[in-house]
């Protein structure tokens, strides 16, 4: 019988990540699904960001026989986060772009919201990097004359995230007496 999940570390130590991933999700089972999924994902992010991967596969390798799968995981989101941040600022200094809180901090107080958002976006990029801050660039969509994006926006935001935070109750109810007055 054929050992798909030797196949799969042999593939992994050759950089053969495709292979990898295929001979991996070939050996899943029941009792084997989550370190299948999580050697899945590692191919996957050794694509991306190669020595990180190698080094938590020779990590997994070395702890198999007392395989702490949350421990794994733990350190493959700090991998993924870690890369996701970078990303943002790498795009933020080679496309010129600005984040909104440097909008806030810079833009705001020489020109209102609308104006201010008007000029970065004909010039640059905004870059919004969390969550409430999201929030927040959709309220001040709603409150300085931009309901239709603002309203667009949040349900994008809706079809993402869900209902859950605080703040976008509170915006939902904006939204609500916003179509109300303008019913009238």
């Amino acid at each position: 019988m054929i050992n798909y999940k030797d196949l799969g570390y042999s593939a992994f130590k050759a950089l053969d990540f495709e292979n990898a991933k295929l001979y991996f999700s070939l050996a899943i089972n029941k009792t084997n699904k989550e370190e299948i999924y999580f050697l899945i994902n590692l191919c996957e992010l050794a694509k991306s960001q190669n020595k990180e991967a190698r080094m938590l596969f020779d990590f997994y390798m070395f702890s198999k026989d007392e395989l702490n799968l949350e421990e794994l995981n733990s350190i493959f989101d700090e991998i993924e986060h870690t890369s996701f941040e970078e990303s943002i600022d790498n795009i933020i200094k080679s496309e010129d772009a600005v984040t909104y809180d440097e909008f806030k901090n810079i833009v705001l107080k020489k020109v209102n919201f609308k104006d201010g958002l008007e000029g970065v976006m004909v010039s640059t990029k905004l870059i919004i990097q969390n969550t409430q801050s999201f929030l927040d660039f959709i309220e001040h969509l709603l409150d300085n004359g931009l309901e239709s994006t603002g309203v667009e926006y949040f349900e994008s935001f809706l079809q993402i995230n869900g209902s859950a935070y605080p703040r976008a109750k509170f915006i939902a109810q904006k939204i609500k007496d916003y179509e109300n007055r303008s019913k009238k």
